[in-house]
């Protein structure tokens, strides 16, 4: 049973809510617990907040030791952050959630909230997320798909959807091609990309936006392939 694993030796006060989290506003919409035991290695943890608050995370493998903040997507959907976990190992994950309310002045965001996630298996393939720029949080957007893209892949039509509010161009550049989305709904934009020409090891996909009156495009989303 999970249950009756053996946790990994801890702080004390470490796991939960710590100081600022309810003066903050913040809640716990979808682990009340601390300790997630997981049969999964893709969970998805959501905060709700009760003013605009920025927020960031670490992820730590606990043994070994490593940071793999690559396995985490970070998405606003309105008064909810939503945080996506897929790791591609079982084993225990310490979970570190920073926040600030815009309201308060200060660079330095404050631990708030800290996970321990036990994932007990692995019952899918997973690569890096992409990396998440800071207009992609501030901004409020949300990735549909694809929520990460295999290595080397050359698939002849992947689709990409986003929900990028504000937006006035969206494209999508993969090595040196761009390729504009179509706006199929307000601010929703997607279309389908051809990989099959093998573009070279390690080539960017950029998640490329233009905002208002602004004549550069700005990087959301950064894949890797």
């Amino acid at each position: 049973m999970a249950e009756q694993v053996q946790l990994p030796r801890l702080t004390d006060g470490y796991l939960g809510p710590q100081a600022k989290f309810y003066p903050y506003g913040l809640t716990t919409m979808s682990h009340s617990e601390p300790v997630i035991h997981s049969d999964t290695n893709q969970v998805e943890i959501v905060i709700g907040m009760s003013e605009k608050t920025r927020f960031t995370v670490k992820l730590l493998s606990v043994e070994p030791k490593f940071e793999c903040n690559q396995h985490v997507l970070t998405q606003v959907q309105g008064n909810e952050y939503h945080f996506t976990i897929a790791v591609p190992k079982p084993g225990f994950y310490k979970f570190q959630i920073y926040a600030l309310p815009n309201s308060e002045a200060g660079p330095n965001m404050i631990n708030v909230y800290n996970y321990l996630l036990n994932v007990q298996q692995v019952d899918r393939y997973v690569e890096n997320f992409p990396k998440q720029y800071p207009l992609w949080k501030q901004e409020g957007c949300y990735l549909f798909e694809p929520i990460m893209l295999l290595k080397n892949t050359r698939e002849p039509s992947i689709k990409f959807k986003y929900y990028v509010p504000k937006a006035v161009d969206v494209q999508v550049k993969v090595h040196e091609d761009w390729n504009q989305l179509e706006q199929t709904e307000p601010n929703i934009y997607e279309g389908y990309i051809d990989f099959s020409k093998g573009y070279p090891a390690g080539a960017k996909v950029k998640l490329n936006v233009k905002f208002g009156r602004s004549h550069k495009y700005d990087t959301l989303l950064e894949y890797t392939i």
